[in-house]
């Protein structure tokens, strides 16, 4: 029997946390979907955005066995370049995953550590290099991409572009001769099909399911609320963990200057699970993002029957084609306010056929057997 080939996985968050949102699904469906071919181990922090885990210390530090696969869980102290350099060491492994561009204590410290052995790196930079994300802290940014280029930091790792769009930014800022892999993210199982949703027409029950940050762009979500015609009545339900309180401030002050016929529940973050439950209940996401190199809260919006509101920041294009919802320029306000006020005019059948054809096209894509072969080509 042919041995497994080892990876190990290096993500700054790892379940069971869930606020740090996408890049922790990324690694969950990756690592559900190669275990059985791969001999895979995650080191990750005990923290999830700034919060400890609840974990016991005879849990810490060390790999422990976990639904197939193996989990490190480390504290601060032991997030460095000298034990990053023991672990492999110790463990022989083939390939180092790193979850993240900018993480320094799990994406650039992993690569100093490793950069002068026999093991194959490969990185997924999660949109880290779209415009979109560079144009937050830009100097900081934009000085680490060229004192890296400077010290060939980068120098030989295979990098993965989650689509054509991330192929084209890694492309730019470092070069065709850049090695890169289009390997989609893969999704969560598809869940059973959801139950037909309840809609009175100029009613919405509209959401937002992020972290609440400048680059996700919640206000602008909640600028469009505040000039939907008064005939509308609109729920908007917010979830998500506040990862800049400068940032929640400015989006309350609007939230508290909505008018009447919007009404805004914030119910802070949410697992997976719990998501899934709350839309039962929802109609339709809005995600003004100023970058997603995926997004798995559009496609687990589309796994739930809802169709989305996105900024064209986003590998998902020429959504209306397909009745799953529309992707419009950031600089188009009036787009935004119609598009919302075009599914809370919507009756039950009209949102009943949306939906399922939002499902339809999720089961698609999550279930495409072409996209586990193509992660699988980044550890060959």
């Amino acid at each position: 029997m042919r041995k497994k080939q080892r990876i190990l996985i290096f993500s700054a968050s790892y379940l069971p946390s869930y606020r740090a949102g996408g890049p922790i699904q990324s690694i969950a469906n990756l690592t559900s979907n190669l275990k059985s071919e791969y001999d895979i181990s995650i080191v990750t922090s005990n923290y999830d955005l700034g919060v400890r885990l609840s974990l016991s210390s005879s849990d810490l530090n060390v790999f422990r066995s976990k639904h197939g696969y193996r989990i490190m869980y480390l504290e601060p102290q032991n997030q460095n370049y000298n034990f990053y350099k023991k672990l492999m060491l110790n463990g022989s492994f083939d390939y180092v995953y790193l979850n993240s561009f900018f993480s320094y204590k799990f994406s650039v410290l992993p690569i100093l550590a490793y950069r002068n052995m026999s093991v194959k790196v490969v990185l997924a930079p999660r949109g880290e290099l779209g415009s979109g994300a560079l144009a937050i802290k830009p100097l900081k940014k934009h000085l680490f991409i060229m004192l890296s280029k400077l010290f060939n930091m980068h120098k030989g790792i295979v990098w993965q572009a989650t689509a054509k769009m991330e192929l084209n930014e890694i492309n730019y800022h470092f070069g065709q001769q850049s090695t890169i892999f289009l390997a989609p993210n893969l999704s969560a199982k598809m869940p059973v099909h959801p139950k037909k949703k309840d809609k009175v027409k100029k009613q919405l029950n509209l959401f937002y399911v992020s972290r609440i940050s400048v680059k996700k762009n919640l206000h602008a979500a909640l600028n469009y609320l505040s000039k939907i015609n008064k005939e509308y009545n609109i729920i908007f339900t917010i979830i998500g963990p506040v990862d800049e309180e400068d940032y929640w401030r400015k989006c309350r002050n609007i939230i508290s200057k909505l008018p009447d016929h919007i009404v805004v529940n914030y119910l802070g973050p949410k697992s997976n699970s719990e998501i899934a439950n709350i839309l039962e209940n929802q109609h339709v996401m809005i995600l003004p993002t100023q970058h997603e190199n995926f997004g798995h809260v559009i496609m687990e919006s589309w796994q739930n029957g809802c169709p989305v509101i996105i900024s064209d920041q986003t590998p998902w294009r020429q959504l209306q084609t397909k009745n799953i919802g529309l992707d419009i320029p950031l600089d188009n306000t009036d787009s935004f306010i119609n598009a919302i006020e075009m599914y809370a005019l919507m009756d039950q059948k009209e949102l009943f056929d949306s939906s399922n054809d939002c499902y339809a096209f999720a089961k698609s894509f999550s279930e495409n057997p072409e996209l586990i072969l193509q992660t699988k080509r980044l550890f060959m």
